[in-house]
């Protein structure tokens, strides 16, 4: 990875504090049942709102990196994180994971009404630890 600059270390390093945050306030809700979300609206907004401030601020982090490299932006969500595994800062299946979040974020950031429980509750249960390595990774890089 070649260096970062000083404003793109403090952007990143801002981000993942951030991401830090929006993790604990997810915990309140590691324990959420497809029931307990469905008739809670406040929960339901809370939870979508937390998902899509944490792929936000991640997807900025990979485009911040993909600049530092003076690599032709993609043009999607998706494809930023597939580039940083083609330029061997992620693994595959890391960055198909974090792919994953990035689909997650349309659906929440358009409030499709067919929002899947299951891409919700994949993210509460295991999106947390691919999250976690990301911003290790990024750590160890700035």
């Amino acid at each position: 990875m070649s260096p970062l600059n000083n404003e793109q270390s403090e952007s990143i390093v801002k981000r993942i504090v951030f991401i830090e945050l929006e993790l604990r306030d997810l915990d309140e809700y590691k324990d959420l049942v497809f029931e307990a979300y469905q008739r809670n609206r406040k929960t339901q907004r809370n939870v979508e709102r937390i998902l899509e401030n944490i792929a936000n601020a991640t997807i900025d982090i990979a485009k911040i990196i993909l600049a530092s490299e003076e690599i032709v932006m993609p043009q999607t969500y998706r494809e930023t994180f597939e580039k940083l595994s083609e330029i061997d800062i992620l693994d595959e299946s890391l960055a198909k994971e974090l792919a994953h979040l990035s689909r997650t974020r349309n659906v929440l950031a358009h409030q499709y009404l067919d929002i899947k429980w299951e891409m919700i509750n994949e993210l509460l249960i295991s999106g947390r630890k691919r999250i976690e390595e990301f911003l290790q990774i990024v750590r160890e890089r700035i």
